[in-house]
This record gives structure tokens, C-alpha cells and sequence, in this order.
């Protein structure tokens, strides 16, 4: 599973331990350049220009644009090189693929005809998508090697994006059709640096050099300017201009750069390069959405327009803004240029995406920043949060008939997956582009654990079926229902669908479903998660390329002669020729056979294919400290993100520790605290208190002031005042707040006044300060967590060697049913301390006595450890995908002299996963 880190130049967690570098891919990073074609006349308002002497008009949708038709002839002759090379490769047993395709070069409508769809699903989508067009692109290195797929991209005649999907088509082409690898390892660090959130912008130091404010206010005065030129403004532009700073690599996001600019470069005017599409719907603000009734709209290089029975025309891309009528444009009028800036048609394509702005308060941006979204918001208004204005409706007075827009001035689309079809497949079945094969790359959410079961599928053969006659001659095949789909394990493997083309009408593409699915990361990260670490964003990538190419034909070593033969397969039967006996056998194996099972599927939770990324960690050499101190026992590792500081508590010393991670440890401050304080969390709504687990109970304390203040000490509510001793005898310990903004903490006894016993408590603080006594007679209750559907607590009981799960219910707080989770071995040193949950589910457990952390699997199994120099580890925490991990003094010196210098000290190794969430105390 190690060729697709060569071939991407991604670094392995090997190589993370020993700071390595990343490899640059075959392609020459200087080549991620700007492109010579930023040809809106002003910037990113559109304007009023004399029209040429062929004036534009909307053309009927009945057959292709005379470009599109030219530019076909062109690109056609320019893919039978690479498919000669890729049939040649794979080679079909028994069958000679590159005399195949010289024996009918000829005869373009003989040979095949491949196109590649990238679904929606935000970042997640655009990622996975990136490892499977990696996979498909013979530049990349190593990707035409034995089990590898590379050169089915320069062998396709389109690729169509939608939403996230839209995204990576977008970056790719507005990038002069460059290379997953050179966008991954852009050494300007200007495009897809996705661990710097949308709501932040771009890093000061790269060509963009814009501050967090000088970004909100850069695209701010860009969305007014169009506005000020007379255009109606929507919640996309904004959207639209954050998305180009991301994906575009040009200085503030190149507000200048055209879809409709894709046409004049010259890899893509030359055939050299797919035919690009990209897929909204249409839909009146409020209005809700179902796949039967959806006019759908798409963006190529040439025109806007559907080939739905509805509006059934086309308008040229470069002029949409200006004022048509019934298919003309006045004499009177003019025509606009720039309308169609690439950042907003991907913000059109994707504007679900709207809602991270609805999310903005969740995030750690500046108040400033916030004033100004939600000012953005209350402007548009609700209903209006996910459209974006195509205004004047191009297609006003056009087809009247049956154009469910041509009395109205404006044409307002949405997300291209709103209809639930999220794989763009529309424009790809349309019998004028004579497709002969899709490979469609599913990366949607629609499982409860984030994983596609088949639904995108569903609602396009739906779609065909409508008795509205909505599918306007479009054919697709069969598909199950999406019980179906996860039953028969049809969303964890690729699948053919439409293999018969005698079962339809009509000639449909065959179908090659590649669903996302798990062979080396976790890759079902939520489709709303606004950043990704550098290592995260890798590893999506990497494991899209192994979905793509099913471990590089590890997982099936005949899938690449599998592929060949869907490829092939509508060409055979053009041609009357004979189906080689090996795709016989790849049919068989891929092909749906027509089997259902809609029974309600068990809970979706597949498991690796291949050795996941940073499965098995060990750190050899055990790693210097990042902060070399003697703490007496340090605890509670808490990474704020917003200000980026890492604090950590001694409880036996009474300190709190803080370092600033940008800065590095030179940071490091140390403030008193004359109480011991063993947790502490955030307060929403605040950046200047927090709440921590004190000697007595729960207290707010103000970092900058050192005032701490007792909120609800714990022993008040069960022994009552007088009883002094219970007061003085217990301590709080760890603590954690749950997705519902409670505070659990346990408590325990004190070691400097007795040994501890079980009169442990676990407590749960509401946001209304109300105390809940949740679980008693604990000796010592260490690490507390959660899983992510919050459907189970984790709780640690150091002195048993027991990780405890309990069933948890969100809305009350309570926990039942205990089970013992994870065993710390009686045989081996040490137990569980505190943990840290990744954002993959797994719990990564501090063995205190033992040496190290293990890395605990979501089934209580072991699959990687870190082993430290020092004996008493306490308590690991993620900043990103660094782990930072406490630890105490040596106990037993004497027994131990290895241990000393290092105990105490805090330790930070990269593990190549962020952390889950953590959530602040939800105060009233």
C-alpha cells in the first residue's frame, strides 16, 4: 500500500519520526503557476462591453454546441494514445487492446468513450475525489506501474464535478489542468492549505499576504463592487470568493479568472485536457427540491444551460449577465463580461456550503469576523441562504411554454446535490455525447457514519423514470435500493452497473461505481468540517487513490484488467467483437446481478482493507521532551485552537503550564495556582474564564487575573456543612465536557492526605449548575470521553487496568449499562490513565507505570503504541495531529534511574490524526 505516497510525495508516519520531507511527483512543481488567462475585464465585477459582431442568443439544447462538436474531433484522436498505453498495460489475457483500438482509430464512434464523475460532499469529497483522479493520471509518479491505473484520465473525454467534487475539477483546470501531487505539494503554499479554515484565510507569508481581516474585508469590497455595478449579490459570492483563495492559485483568489476562460487555455483548447462540467440545480429560494420535478443546469468551458425539457437551451458562458429575451439579446443592449468568475460557479455548484457561514459561531474566528457573516446572513435572509443569483435570467422569455422560469427575472440556482443526485451523472447520460462508460466516484455522507450506501445512484435512475418525462431521452440502468446497496455490500467495493445493455431501451453507460470505503484512513470525515491538517488532508487523498485502484490490485490483483474491460465493453458490442473470457469473469464479479435485500441494514461500520495510515506507531527512539521539566504530576493536556496555546496542569505542585505552539517553548509560562487544580475546560461565550476541577469542587478561574472561585463544591450536596474531613481528604481528578456543553468530573482521594479508596465520585456539572451524582465507589477515575455519534461514554478506573463504555443518551446525560471497553493486560506494567478520542474514532490511552500510550481501536483492540522515555504517562491530548502527552515524577527512583531526567516533562510526537472536537461548559 506504499506506492501511492511515492506516487503523491506524501510522507508515511515513518518518515513524519524522522522528519522527512515530502517527495515531489514527476511533475515539475514550478508548472503550479498562474494561468495566463484571468480575462474578466474588471476583476470580479462583471461589465458592460460592446458585444461582438455575431451577437449571443440561447440556442436550443437538441444537439451539441458547434465547440463542443470541434472540440471533440480534437480531443477523441488525442486519448488513443493513452488508451493504447493503458490497454497495454493491464493486458487483457487473450486479447491484443492496442491492436483493438488501431484497428478501429478510423472510426471515433467505434472506439470507447470515458468520462469520470467527482461527487459532492465538501472537502471530503474534494480529497477522496484527488486520490482517485491521482490514480487515473499517467503524469503522476509511479501511477502507471504494475496494479495502478494512471492514464484512464488522459483517455477520457469528460469529467464532471459536483459540490466538493466541483471543487477539485475547478482547482484542477483553473490551475492549468495540473496534478493532484503539484496542488498537494504547491511549494507557494497558496492552494489547498485546507488546516487554514475558510473563516480564517490564507496564511500570511504566501503571495496572498492578507490578514484575517484584511481577507474578510478584501472580499467584502469585491462582493460590493458587483453589487454596485448593478447585479444582485447572493450568499455565494461570499462564499464563492472564500472558495477561490483555497483552490486558485493566484493572489486574492484571482477574481479575474473565468469558467469560461477554461476554453482559451491552451492544454484544453489543444484536446489535450477532459471536457470539464460542472452541475447546479434550478430552484426558487424557499422552494423545496425532489429529484423528479429538478430542472438541472450545467457549466462547461462554452455555455450554461440544461438539456431538461424544461428551459432546453444553452446560453455562451461568457456572456451570462446579460439581459436575453426570448433567446436574443436587444440591439439596445450590451453584453457583459466576467458574470461567470470560476470561484462562484464552484460556489454555485456547492452552495449547500452556505451553511459553514450559518455555523460561523462554532469556529474560533475573530468577533470581528463574525459580525460580519452574520451581517452577510440577516442581509439575504433566511430562505435566500443557499442560492446564488443568476440574474438577469438568461433564459427570460425562452421556451414559454414549458420553461418554469421564463416570466420571471431571475434565475436563482442551488447545490447540485440538493436533488440527491450527488454524483454529477446528468450531463454525462445524455445521448448526444454518446458516453460509453462513467467511472463515478461517490464520496456523500449518507450513512449515519459518513459513508455512501448507493443513494446519488438512486435518485438519477429515479430521475429517469419520472412519468413527467423529465429524463427528456436519457437512459441509466437498474440500480437497488440503498438497503440494498449496504446488505449486499455494494457501497464497499466497486460495482458495474447496466453491464446488459440489452435491459435497456435505449444504449445507458455502464456505470463503475467506486464508493469511498476505508482501505488505509478513516476517510468519513464530516462534510460540514471546515479545516484539515496537512496529514489529514494526505491521507484522504492517499486513501481515495486506494479506492480507486483497490490497493493498487492488492485487494484484487485482476481489478486493472477488470477496468480495461469496462472500458471496453460498449466498444465490443459496436463492433461485434468477442468478449475476452477475462472480462467474462470481471463481469461476474463486479456486475450487480440483480439481487435485493431491503431489509433495514445493521449499523455501517466498515472496516480497513489494506494497513491503515499510522496503524502500528511505535517511536524507537524515544523522542526528547518538548518541554524538559520536573513536574510533580502533570495532567490534563487541553489545546486551545483559537489562541493556539497548550495548557497543562501540576497537580501536586499547583501550577498551570501554558505554551504557546506557534511560538514553540520558549513560550512556556508558569503561573501559580495555590490550589490543586487537575482539569479545566472553556465556558461558552467566553475567552477569559475558564472552569475547572479544583480541590474542593467545580471553580471559575480567570487566567489573567489568577482569581479563582469556587462554583459548586461537590461535597456540599451529599455530607452537608460541618464535615470538613470529606472536604479535605478529596480532590477532583479528570474531567471532560460532553457535545451538550455538561462538565464530568471525577473525584478521589487525595494522595497527600490518604491512600485512595473507592469513595471515588463521578459528578456531572449542568449548564444550569445543577450537580448530578453519576457513578460511585470509583477508586481513581482517570480519562473520560465520548464516541462520534455520542452514543457511548468512555470512563477510565486506573487501579482495575479497566476503560469502562456506558450506553449514553445525549439529550438526559445518563449513562447505563457498563462494560469493560479495554483491559490493561495484569501481566504488563502500569494501567490506563487519561486519553485522548481521534477524530477516526480510535482512544489513545496514557499507561501510567507502563511507559507509553496505546492506540486503542473503536473494537478495544490494541493497533499501535508510543513508547517514551519516562515511566509515568498521564495523559495525551491532540493539537492537529501532534499529540501532546503529559507525565508525572518518578515514584520509585531508586528501582527505576531510567525514568528520572524525563519524568515530569511533556512530550509531542505528529500521529497523522487530528482530535475529536472538545466542547466548552455550556454556562446559562
Amino acid at each position: 500500500m506504499n506506492s501511492v505516497a511515492s506516487a503523491l510525495g506524501l510522507v508515511t508516519l515513518a518518515a513524519y519520526y524522522c522528519h522527512a520531507s515530502s517527495l515531489d511527483g514527476v511533475l515539475d512543481l514550478s508548472e503550479l503557476r498562474s494561468r495566463a488567462l484571468p480575462n474578466a475585464p474588471n476583476g470580479y465585477t462583471p461589465e458592460r462591453l460592446d458585444c461582438p459582431s455575431n451577437r449571443p442568443t440561447i440556442r436550443s439544447a437538441a444537439d451539441l454546441s458547434a465547440e463542443e462538436t470541434s472540440w471533440l474531433d480534437t480531443r477523441r484522436n488525442n486519448t488513443l494514445e493513452p488508451l493504447r498505453d493503458l490497454l497495454q498495460r493491464i493486458g487483457i489475457p487473450d486479447f491484443d487492446g492496442p491492436q483493438y483500438i488501431s484497428d478501429h482509430e478510423n472510426n471515433q464512434s467505434a472506439l470507447p468513450n470515458i468520462a469520470i464523475a467527482a461527487s459532492g460532499g465538501g472537502y471530503r469529497a474534494l480529497l477522496n475525489g484527488a486520490g482517485a483522479i491521482a490514480a487515473f493520471d499517467s503524469r503522476e509518479e509511479n501511477s502507471t506501474t504494475a496494479g495502478h491505473l494512471g492514464g484512464l484520465l488522459q483517455s477520457s473525454t469528460y469529467l464532471g464535478g459536483l459540490s466538493g467534487g466541483g471543487w477539485l475539477v475547478g482547482s484542477l483546470f483553473i490551475n492549468n489542468f495540473t496534478t493532484i501531487s503539484a496542488l498537494l505539494n504547491d511549494p507557494s503554499k497558496t492552494v489547498w492549505r485546507l488546516d487554514q479554515s475558510i473563516f480564517e484565510g490564507p496564511d500570511r507569508g504566501s503571495i496572498q499576504l492578507l490578514d484575517t481581516a484584511d481577507y474578510f474585508r478584501t472580499i467584502n469590497n469585491q462582493v460590493n463592487d458587483k453589487g454596485d455595478a448593478g447585479f444582485n449579490r447572493s450568499v455565494t459570492d461570499y462564499w464563492g470568493r472564500a472558495l477561490s483563495f483555497q483552490l486558485i492559485n493566484a493572489t486574492d483568489g484571482g477574481p479575474a479568472y473565468t469558467w469560461s476562460s477554461i476554453a482559451l487555455a491552451d492544454n484544453f483548447a489543444q484536446g489535450n485536457a477532459p471536457f470539464p462540467v460542472l452541475v447546479a440545480d434550478g430552484r426558487a429560494p424557499g422552494e423545496t427540491l425532489i429529484s423528479g420535478n429538478t430542472t438541472v443546469y450545467e457549466f462547461n468551458p462554452y455555455e450554461f444551460g440544461t438539456w431538461d425539457p424544461t428551459t432546453f437551451g444553452f446560453a455562451p458562458l461568457q456572456f451570462i449577465g446579460s439581459n436575453f429575451s426570448n433567446g436574443l439579446l436587444a440591439q439596445s443592449e450590451q453584453c457583459v463580461r466576467g458574470f461567470d468568475n470560476a470561484g462562484y460557479v464552484m460556489g454555485t455548484s456547492s452552495s449547500l456550503f452556505n451553511q459553514f457561514l450559518l455555523n460561523v459561531n462554532n469556529t474560533s474566528i475573530p468577533d470581528f469576523a463574525k459580525s460580519f457573516v452574520a451581517d452577510v446572513l440577516e442581509a439575504f435572509g433566511q430562505s435566500n441562504n443557499d442560492i446564488a443569483d443568476y440574474s438577469p435570467n438568461p433564459f427570460y422569455g425562452f421556451r414559454n411554454s414549458t420553461n418554469r422560469n421564463a416570466q420571471s427575472g431571475r434565475l436563482t440556482l442551488v447545490d447540485g446535490g440538493e436533488d440527491l443526485q450527488n454524483i454529477p451523472l446528468h450531463p454525462l447520460i445524455q445521448p448526444n455525447r454518446h458516453v460509453d462508460v462513467v467511472f463515478a466516484v461517490d464520496s456523500s455522507a449518507d450513512t449515519n457514519t459518513i459513508w455512501p450506501n448507493g443513494t446519488a445512484l438512486v435518485a438519477t435512475y429515479e430521475r429517469n423514470l419520472n412519468a413527467s418525462g423529465i429524463g427528456n431521452g436519457t437512459s441509466f440502468p437498474s440500480i437497488p435500493d440503498t438497503n440494498s446497496f449496504v446488505n449486499l455490500g455494494l457501497n464497499t467495493r466497486p460495482t458495474f452497473f447496466g453491464c446488459n445493455s440489452s435491459n435497456t431501451t435505449s444504449i445507458t453507460p455502464l456505470i463503475v461505481y467506486l464508493p469511498n470505503s476505508p482501505y488505509v484512513f478513516h476517510s468519513n470525515i464530516s462534510t460540514f468540517t471546515p479545516s484539515y491538517s496537512m496529514e489529514t488532508r494526505n491521507g484522504m487523498v492517499q486513501n481515495g487513490y486506494e479506492v480507486a485502484t483497490m490497493g493498487n490490485g492488492t485487494v484484487d490483483s485482476q481489478w486493472p484488467v477488470c477496468v480495461g474491460c469496462a472500458i471496453l465493453s460498449r466498444s465490443l458490442e459496436r463492433t461485434n467483437t468477442r468478449v475476452p473470457e477475462a472480462c467474462t469473469q470481471c463481469f461476474q464479479r463486479y456486475c450487480w446481478d440483480g439481487r435485493t435485500n431491503s431489509t433495514n441494514p445493521a449499523p455501517y461500520d466498515p472496516p480497513f482493507k489494506g494497513q491503515e495510515i499510522g496503524a502500528n506507531i511505535s517511536a524507537e527512539t524515544s523522542p526528547a521532551p518538548y518541554l524538559h521539566l520536573h513536574c510533580g504530576l502533570g495532567e490534563a493536556p487541553y489545546y486551545d485552537e483559537s489562541s493556539n496555546i497548550l495548557r497543562f496542569v501540576d497537580i501536586v505542585k499547583e501550577k498551570l503550564h501554558t505554551a504557546n505552539l506557534k511560538e514553540g517553548p520558549s513560550s512556556h509560562h508558569i503561573q501559580d495556582l495555590e490550589t490543586a487544580v487537575s482539569t479545566t475546560a472553556h465556558i461558552e461565550g467566553t475567552d477569559d474564564e475558564l472552569i475547572v476541577g479544583a480541590k474542593l469542587g467545580y471553580a471559575y478561574f480567570k487566567p489573567s487575573s489568577g482569581k479563582l472561585e469556587y462554583v459548586k463544591k461537590v461535597w456540599d450536596e451529599r455530607d452537608g456543612p460541618g464535615k470538613a474531613e470529606s472536604l479535605y481528604r478529596m480532590r477532583c481528578n479528570d474531567g471532560a465536557v460532553d457535545a451538550a456543553g455538561r462538565y464530568w468530573v471525577g473525584t478521589m482521594n487525595d494522595p497527600k492526605v490518604q491512600e485512595p479508596t473507592n469513595e471515588g465520585v463521578l459528578f456531572r456539572l449542568d449548564p444550569d449548575l445543577s450537580l448530578h451524582r453519576m457513578m460511585e465507589n470509583v477508586t481513581i477515575p482517570n480519562g473520560m470521553g465520548w464516541s462520534r455519534d455520542n452514543k457511548k461514554m468512555f470512563l477510565t478506573d486506573t487501579p482495575t487496568k479497566n476503560i469502562f463504555v456506558f450506553d449514553f443518551d445525549l439529550a438526559s446525560g445518563a449513562i447505563t449499562n457498563r462494560q469493560v471497553f479495554f483491559h490493561h493486560p495484569d501481566e504488563e506494567e502500569g494501567g490506563p490513565d487519561g486519553f485522548a478520542m481521534d477524530s477516526q474514532g480510535n482512544l489513545w490511552t496514557a499507561i501510567c507505570g507502563g511507559w507509553k500510550v496505546l492506540k486503542v481501536s473503536p473494537e478495544g483492540k490494541v493497533v499501535g503504541e508510543i513508547v517514551l522515555p519516562t515511566r509515568m504517562i498521564s495523559c495525551p491530548a491532540f493539537a492537529g495531529q501532534d499529540l501532546f502527552i503529559t507525565a508525572a515524577e518518578e515514584e520509585e527512583p531508586g528501582k527505576y534511574p531510567d525514568s528520572v531526567e524525563y519524568g515530569g516533562s511533556l512530550f509531542r510526537l505528529n500521529v497523522g490524526v487530528g482530535g475529536m472536537p472538545l466542547h466548552r461548559f455550556g454556562r446559562v
